[in-house]
C-alpha cells in the first residue's frame, strides 16, 4: 500500500486502501475512520513512507510509533501575545495540524522563501 501528501491537501494523507483505491483522512490519531474518496490528480502527490501514517488507523502503516523527522534539537521558545498565540491556533486548527507542527511548517517554508530570495552571492569554496 502507497500513502502520499498534496500541497493541495495539507493536514490530509492520500492512500490506497485495501482495494487500490486512493482515499483521503485526516492526519491524526484515527483519522482513517473518516476517510473520504480522493478524486484529485496523481501527478502533484509525493509519495512518502507508509509508516508515517501510523496511529491513523489506515492498515497500510503498520503498529508502533511514527518515525521522527529528523533528530530532535533542544525546544524553542517563543514570546508571544494572547492575540498572537490564538491567531496561530486557529491557523493551525484549519489545517487540522497541531501548533507545534503548524508552526514548524510555517517557519521552514518562510526560511526557503528566504534563501531564495537572498540576493547575496554565494561564496564557491576553494578547490
Amino acid at each position: 500500500m502507497k500513502l502520499y501528501r498534496s500541497p493541495d491537501l495539507p493536514g490530509r494523507w492520500i492512500g490506497e486502501d485495501q482495494d487500490g483505491a486512493l482515499v483521503h483522512w485526516p492526519v491524526e490519531r484515527g483519522g482513517w475512520h473518516r476517510r473520504t474518496p480522493y478524486t484529485g490528480g496523481k501527478r502533484q502527490l509525493e509519495e512518502v513512507l507508509p509508516a508515517l501514517a501510523r496511529g491513523t488507523g489506515w492498515p497500510g502503516g503498520g503498529t508502533g510509533r511514527r518515525p521522527l523527522r529528523g533528530a530532535p534539537s533542544k525546544p524553542l521558545t517563543l514570546r508571544a501575545t494572547d492575540a498572537e498565540r490564538a491567531s496561530w491556533e486557529r491557523a493551525a486548527d484549519r489545517r487540522e495540524r497541531t501548533l507545534s507542527d503548524w508552526c514548524r511548517d510555517a517557519l521552514n517554508a518562510a526560511a526557503a522563501a528566504e534563501a531564495a530570495d537572498d540576493p547575496r552571492p554565494r561564496s564557491k569554496s576553494k578547490p
